[in-house]
């Protein structure tokens, strides 16, 4: 009996240096199926090496990538835009269903792992919203660094100041100039100021505080830059209340295609608000939250540490702790509320709910939506 070809696929396991693929075509022969692993070649993971793949994988036209550490990323965006459909695998994912790593057979391992449907592949946001908002998301936590270490200077020699209020800021400039205090900032300031700064100590102070401008300046342009570029559906975000601009720009950008999720549960798991639920028998339990996908999770929560405070999502928060949840478990619960209601805003185009009575941009303007549409809100930035 000839045997049938159900589909054909390949599979590739990347490192820093090389890249392993496999193709293979699933059969069935008498009603069983079966995958045949047709060939196995190792390539060089540069320019050419990426044009011999794509020659080497001809008319395998869908197939599976390992998620290893940042070196995907390059060859999954070259296969897309040739046309591949290509899934990401997390391989922390894959070891639990597979066991450990075998390096000479990882590539074979994964054909066979997807093409049977024994793994499904991550959703890889792509596009340079994502790209400008993640790497934000990275300088806000060099700022974070920084600032603690800032803090570490001033506690160590006796400082009980806040640094990064405005008063704080100025009064840090001079510390970190080696200027004297007047003294009315001395009298204000008697019961929270500590010994003098040492030598090493001052010059520690002064790069860290140009390190920290620098920062933020890099993340205003990065900002200026994002709004530049936002599609409208981050405008219908954006008049969620609670919800800025930018953080807007990250929940659109971070959940990308929302056709693949059946519904705003969906969603709302991929975003780490969903909990998980234990089985046993007749009875079920729910322990903790599903992880999610990081960026989002973490925006959606401090969205929602905004959102608590404003109409109409206050109450629904303030009947949560009239229940008996903790701050954070009903932030939380409207953090998934939000990434729900952001869901359908994305889905439909359209956000119908209650609209902030504001809209902040990050230059630090303010509009007022019931003068004019907020879309009109970017006009008030500066080229």
């Amino acid at each position: 009996m000839e045997l049938k070809v159900i589909n054909k696929a390949f599979a590739i396991d990347i490192s820093q240096s090389k890249v392993t693929a496999a193709k293979g075509e699933l059969v069935v022969n008498q009603g069983k199926s079966t995958v045949y692993v047709k060939e196995v070649r190792e390539f060089n993971y540069d320019n050419e090496g990426i044009e011999e793949l794509i020659k080497f994988l001809g008319e395998y036209k869908e197939g599976i990538i390992e998620a290893t550490g940042i070196y995907y990323f390059h060859l999954h965006e070259r296969l897309t835009e040739k046309g591949y459909k290509v899934t990401v695998i997390n391989p922390l994912h894959l070891t639990e269903i597979l066991g450990k790593k075998t390096d000479k057979l990882d590539a074979q391992r994964l054909l066979v792992a997807h093409m049977t449907g024994v793994i499904k592949g991550s959703y890889i946001p792509t596009g340079e919203i994502k790209e400008l908002t993640r790497y934000r998301e990275s300088l806000i936590e060099k700022i974070t660094q920084v600032k603690n270490e800032i803090r570490k200077i001033l506690e160590f020699a006796g400082y009980k100041i806040q640094p990064f209020d405005k008063k704080g800021r100025q009064l840090l400039e001079k510390l970190a100039k080696g200027e004297e205090l007047s003294k009315e900032e001395k009298e204000e300031l008697k019961d929270r100021l500590g010994r003098n700064l040492n030598d090493a100590e001052k010059l520690a102070l002064k790069q860290l505080v140009e390190l920290l401008k620098n920062l933020e300046n890099m993340v205003k342009e990065v900002e200026d830059m994002i709004i530049s570029k936002i599609p409208q559906p981050v405008i219908e975000l954006s008049k969620i209340p609670g919800v800025g601009l930018i953080s807007a720009s990250t929940i659109y950008a971070e959940f990308g295609d929302v056709s693949r999720f059946s519904s705003s549960k969906a969603a709302r798991a991929y975003a780490g608000f969903a909990p998980k639920t234990k089985q046993s028998g007749d009875s079920e339990s729910h322990s903790g939250m599903i992880r999610g996908n990081k960026y989002l999770r973490r925006v959606l929560y401090l969205v929602s540490r905004v959102a608590r405070d404003l109409e109409p999502f206050n109450g629904y928060y303030e009947r949560l702790i009239a229940r008996g949840k903790s701050v954070k478990q009903a932030t939380c619960a409207l953090a998934g509320k939000l990434a729900s209601i952001c869901y359908h805003v994305i889905k439909d185009g359209v956000y119908k709910g209650v609209v902030k009575k504001s809209f902040r941009v990050p230059r630090g303007k303010e509009v007022n939506v019931k003068d004019f549409d907020v879309g009109d809100a970017l006009d008030s930035l500066s080229p």
